[in-house]
Protein backbone atom coordinates (compact mmCIF):
# COMPACT_ATOMS: atom_id res chain seq x y z
CA UNK A 1 0.00 0.00 0.00
CA UNK A 2 1.42 3.39 -0.96
CA UNK A 3 1.94 6.23 1.48
CA UNK A 4 -0.88 8.26 -0.07
CA UNK A 5 -3.32 5.40 0.39
CA UNK A 6 -2.24 4.89 4.00
CA UNK A 7 -2.70 8.57 4.83
CA UNK A 8 -6.07 8.64 3.06
CA UNK A 9 -7.22 5.54 4.95
CA UNK A 10 -6.09 6.94 8.32
CA UNK A 11 -7.77 10.32 7.78
CA UNK A 12 -11.02 8.98 6.38
CA UNK A 13 -11.13 6.27 9.05
CA UNK A 14 -11.02 8.90 11.76
CA UNK A 15 -14.44 10.31 12.63
CA UNK A 16 -13.13 13.64 13.91
CA UNK A 17 -10.78 14.10 10.94
CA UNK A 18 -13.66 14.46 8.48
CA UNK A 19 -15.00 17.65 10.14
CA UNK A 20 -11.40 18.87 10.42
CA UNK A 21 -10.94 18.35 6.69
CA UNK A 22 -14.21 20.19 6.04
CA UNK A 23 -13.12 23.07 8.29
CA UNK A 24 -9.74 23.29 6.58
CA UNK A 25 -11.40 23.33 3.14
CA UNK A 26 -13.74 26.15 4.18
CA UNK A 27 -10.81 28.13 5.62
CA UNK A 28 -8.75 27.74 2.45
CA UNK A 29 -11.69 28.70 0.24
CA UNK A 30 -12.48 31.75 2.37
CA UNK A 31 -8.85 32.87 2.39
CA UNK A 32 -8.67 32.48 -1.39
CA UNK A 33 -11.93 34.40 -1.82
CA UNK A 34 -10.76 37.18 0.48
CA UNK A 35 -7.44 37.54 -1.30
CA UNK A 36 -9.05 37.36 -4.76
CA UNK A 37 -11.57 40.10 -3.94
CA UNK A 38 -9.13 42.25 -1.92
CA UNK A 39 -11.24 41.71 1.20
CA UNK A 40 -8.66 41.37 3.95
CA UNK A 41 -11.31 41.10 6.68
CA UNK A 42 -12.61 37.88 5.12
CA UNK A 43 -9.11 36.50 4.58
CA UNK A 44 -7.95 37.30 8.10
CA UNK A 45 -11.21 36.06 9.61
CA UNK A 46 -10.81 32.76 7.79
CA UNK A 47 -7.35 32.39 9.30
CA UNK A 48 -9.10 31.90 12.64
CA UNK A 49 -10.51 28.59 11.36
CA UNK A 50 -7.09 27.06 10.75
CA UNK A 51 -6.18 26.44 14.44
CA UNK A 52 -9.56 24.72 14.92
CA UNK A 53 -8.88 22.40 12.01
CA UNK A 54 -5.37 21.63 13.27
CA UNK A 55 -6.68 20.84 16.76
CA UNK A 56 -9.39 18.58 15.36
CA UNK A 57 -6.80 16.71 13.28
CA UNK A 58 -4.51 16.35 16.31
CA UNK A 59 -7.27 15.09 18.59
CA UNK A 60 -8.60 12.71 15.98
CA UNK A 61 -5.24 11.24 15.08
CA UNK A 62 -4.29 10.88 18.75
CA UNK A 63 -7.49 8.92 19.37
CA UNK A 64 -6.82 6.82 16.29
CA UNK A 65 -3.23 6.10 17.42
CA UNK A 66 -4.48 5.14 20.87
CA UNK A 67 -7.05 2.80 19.39
CA UNK A 68 -4.45 1.23 17.09
CA UNK A 69 -2.00 0.63 19.94
CA UNK A 70 -4.73 -0.93 22.09
CA UNK A 71 -5.67 -3.27 19.22
CA UNK A 72 -2.04 -4.36 18.88
CA UNK A 73 -1.63 -5.19 22.56
CA UNK A 74 -4.83 -7.22 22.76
Amino acid sequence: MSLGQKVKRRILGCRICIPALFTAAIAIAAIALGVATDDMVTALGALLLIPSAVLLFAIGLRRENTALSERRTN
